[in-house]
């Protein structure tokens, strides 16, 4: 699949801010139950600040393993940087020439203090230190007087300077390290119909304006990626849309990383249901839905659409429609299905007027005609379902669906129908759209969900099952749309 940044680490802006400081020292205490990613979150913030000289002090992981299960740190983090804070010695290495390595790197405190002073010293020899104590629970034990005079040492030591150090709680209580640390990050597991989202919340940050409480991130890769959000496309130059090649006897969506999801591609005959929460942004799934018009179009198929706002609804983009396609191509093998709001004439030719009487006919006379035309290649049918909720006798409207189902199935039309649904905190929907959204998924094909979670854009699928969530960008490198997804694991 292809990923989004799937290799690289990338951390909130926040965060990155309060290492943009200099010459002022930050502390930062990161909490979250076992399991949440601290070690990956704190090891990935060694390894993105590259004007800082990384080390870390652990209690969990002994050195040699480091590398094998952190590899983007190799080369970053050098062994001399790597410290085992433990107070029992267990030899982490096999070869002999190296133990010497590790006995000089090895910390066995006979006090606290003497751990102080390794980190006094560490502070000193580098000019723009990062330092990880993980955990700091392990190093410095319970709740104790002489405990919160060495955090309040600390903290005011590393103030003072231009090193950054971040404390590894392995709880989520609160103590005396919440009051003097200079910025909190709780790391938490969520979940959407059962599938892992991850979330760090920035309880608190100092000197740095907070943008937003929460962003979504992802391990994928055994590294820390937050996931961006959602930003309405900046102008960039457009180029004609290129192709994704069709495999076996399945059609492409136009975009690879959504062919896995639908298992390879799309059957003919079949009615694929997208149902999108109220909260995400249309343009946000434009991608989605251009990606499968233009390969259709572009290959000289022909693609019928029906939206509640006609050619000027966002899901078509009609202004960037009409550069990755040309116009030509657009008349002879689109047509928008357009409900008739005046007595004036319509003269485009990839516009047809239609009503709710006549809508089936109409929609089959267009298959029939474009396929004919495309010399019977599959036809793509994108439509907006959403009216169906205010029709005024809302049975009739699901038998006429029915039909029209029954029709698609027996027909050479791959259809991508779209609904909207309620996103959690509103207002229960109500119960015709309840009704509608249960309807459809039932004798959908397939079922993809797209949802918004603290502003990222995340989808998934129902059917076929996708065993995890998926953050979801458009990027148009390329001059054109092309969707990344990365996993949320």
């Amino acid at each position: 699949m292809s990923n989004l940044n799937s290799n690289e680490v990338s951390i909130p802006p926040e965060i990155i801010d309060t290492f943009k400081k200099t010459g002022l020292g930050y502390s930062w205490l990161i909490k979250g139950q076992a399991g949440v990613g601290k070690t990956t979150f704190a090891l990935s913030l060694l390894h993105f600040f590259k004007k800082y000289e990384p080390i870390y002090l652990s209690t969990r992981v002994a050195p040699a393993s480091i590398y094998a299960q952190f590899p983007f740190l190799e080369g970053r983090l050098q062994d001399f940087n790597i410290l085992d804070a433990t107070r029992t010695y267990i030899p982490p290495v096999n070869q002999p020439e190296r133990m010497k390595d590790h006995l000089n790197n090895t910390l066995r405190f006979s006090s606290v203090p003497d751990f102080l002073k390794i980190i006094y010293e560490k502070v000193a020899q580098y000019e723009s230190p990062v330092i990880v104590i993980d955990s700091w629970d392990a190093i410095v034990g319970q709740s104790n007087d002489e405990r919160k005079n060495i955090e309040t040492l600390l903290t005011e030591y590393i103030r003072n300077t231009n090193a950054k150090l971040i404390f590894i709680a392995e709880s989520d209580s609160i103590s005396l390290l919440d009051f003097i640390v200079d910025g909190i990050l709780t790391l938490k597991d969520e979940s959407v119909a059962g599938r892992t989202l991850r979330t760090i919340e920035i309880n608190k940050i100092r000197a740095v304006e907070r943008r937003q409480k929460a962003y979504a991130y992802t391990l994928f890769n055994n590294q820390f990626q937050y996931i961006s959000l959602f930003e309405k496309d900046k102008q960039i130059p457009i180029t004609p849309f290129e192709i994704t090649t069709d495999k076996n006897d399945l059609f492409s969506t136009g975009n690879a990383p959504l062919d896995e999801i639908y298992n390879g591609g799309l059957r003919p005959g079949t009615f694929n249901l997208l149902e999108v929460e109220s909260t995400v942004p249309i343009s946000s799934i434009s991608s989605i839905f251009i990606g499968m018009l233009c390969q259709f179009i572009q290959q000289g198929r022909g693609a019928i659409v029906h939206t509640t706002d006609g050619i000027n609804s966002d899901l078509i983009d009609k202004k960037r429609l009409f550069l990755y396609l040309q116009t030509d191509t657009i008349s002879r093998n689109m047509r928008i299905l357009q409900t008739q709001i005046s007595d004036r004439k319509e003269i485009r030719p990839y516009i047809r007027l239609v009503d709710d009487v006549s809508y089936n006919d109409i929609f089959f006379d267009t298959y029939s005609k474009l396929s004919s035309i495309s010399k019977f290649q599959p036809v793509f049918a994108g439509i907006s379902y959403d009216s169906l909720q205010f029709m005024v006798d809302f049975n009739k409207a699901m038998r006429d669906f029915e039909n029209h189902l029954k029709l698609i199935r027996n027909s050479n039309v791959i259809e991508l129908g779209i609904i909207n649904s309620t996103s959690p905190g509103q207002a229960k929907a109500s119960q015709d759209l309840g009704a509608l959204t249960t309807n459809l998924s039932y004798i959908a094909s397939t079922h993809i969900k797209v949802i918004e979670r603290h502003g990222s854009i995340f989808l998934y699928a129902i059917k076929p099952r996708s065993s995890c969530l998926f953050a979801m960008k458009t990027n148009y490198d390329k001059g054109f749309p092309q969707i990344e997804l990365l996993p949320v694991v």
